[in-house]
């Protein structure tokens, strides 16, 4: 399996500059469109000796559109995501942005509750793969960050094994070699709701308010210097928690830090705070809405020899975005945990 960074360039390919992750990253360092081209025609357009199924797929965050061929077919299946697999796709997906892809040929899939679209005999390599980038940007928008082709095996069957419902990707078919939560079978089941709980009473506006801001300031900014610190492989965790109410970041590669504010999609009973009002306060402050990601999400630049002026502006955005959002809530005690991780390319692998 590989996994290629791809920016956007209108209807096709503006490679250039790309970075190389994973598997692919001793095949091509540096691509080109035309070695893209030819991933693109050795998995969709070429049986696999070994008799598996080739998959190609563009994704940004967790939108994604995915094409695949089977050995002795003449034909390429392609399937944008849909709200069945992650429900947090209703976001970017709008009547709008449903129209744009029904013009592109696409139809809601009653399986898989994906948008499916058959070509038989599919169009060339390269005019496929200007097809998939402009169906991601025309069907979910853009979050601003490059997308990523990711290309490797499936097993050959009419009905693949897909990422369950609920997770990453969910309802994307599964990549050879990676381990999601799989779900088998033809229809992919959508996630059960549970009963939510109910949300406990907001507190009041405590009289210390501008000193506890203030403590609560000073403890993020700690953890965002910390984060920032990383190095090398790793990846540095911090997660905010305000009782069920949190903001996560993490150090991305760019480098810059990816912030994301919990949205009602990951946790229900959080919906009476987290509303479509709430949604909208994130987005003028620079968050993505959900759909790159199960929650409200931005990258901050981090700078080479960033100074304090830097970091006191992103803790400044993290601290609107949690009073914005979680309302008297941020009042409540905040707790701070920290986690260290190895770097792992975006896919399926969980």
């Amino acid at each position: 399996m590989g996994v290629v960074a791809a920016a956007k360039g209108g209807l096709f390919l503006a490679l250039l500059g790309l970075g190389v992750m994973g598997a692919a990253r001793a095949e091509a360092a540096e691509p080109t469109l035309e070695s893209i081209t030819k991933i693109v025609e050795t998995y969709l357009f070429t049986d696999d000796p070994d008799g598996r199924g080739g998959l190609i797929e563009f994704h940004d965050g967790y939108k994604f559109v995915q094409c695949r061929h089977l050995p002795h077919q003449t034909s390429v299946v392609c399937e944008a995501a849909g709200t069945r697999g992650q429900p947090w796709m209703r976001h970017p997906l709008t009547k709008e942005r449903r129209a744009a892809l029904k013009e592109l040929g696409f139809v809601a899939d009653r399986q898989t509750g994906n948008f499916i679209r058959r070509w038989d005999p599919p169009p060339q390599p390269g005019v496929l793969m200007g097809f998939m980038v402009h169906a991601l940007d025309v069907g979910y928008g853009g979050s601003g960050q490059d997308d990523e082709l990711q290309y490797g095996w499936f097993p050959a069957t009419d009905c693949p094994p897909r990422v369950a419902a609920g997770n990453a990707y969910g309802g994307a078919v599964a990549f050879e070699g990676t381990k999601p939560r799989i779900a088998a079978g033809c229809s992919l089941e959508a996630v059960a709701e549970a009963e939510a709980k109910p949300l406990p009473r907001p507190p009041a506006m405590p009289a210390d308010a501008a000193d506890i801001l203030a403590r609560q300031s000073q403890t993020i900014t700690e953890s965002v210097g910390w984060i920032s610190g990383g190095t090398g492989p790793e990846h540095r965790i911090a997660i905010f928690s305000w009782g069920d109410f949190y903001i996560q970041c993490m150090k991305a590669e760019e480098p810059s830090m990816q912030c994301e504010v919990v949205s009602a999609d990951v946790d229900p009973h959080l919906k009476p705070m987290l509303n479509a009002a709430a949604g909208r306060r994130l987005q003028k402050l620079g968050f993505l809405e959900p759909g790159y990601s199960m929650n409200y999400a931005q990258a901050f630049p981090l700078k080479a020899g960033a100074g304090d002026d830097d970091t006191k502006a992103i803790v400044g955005t993290l601290m609107r975005a949690a009073l914005e959002a979680f309302g008297t809530y941020t009042f409540l005690p905040l707790e701070v945990k920290r986690h260290t991780t190895s770097h792992a390319a975006t896919s399926h692998a969980g």
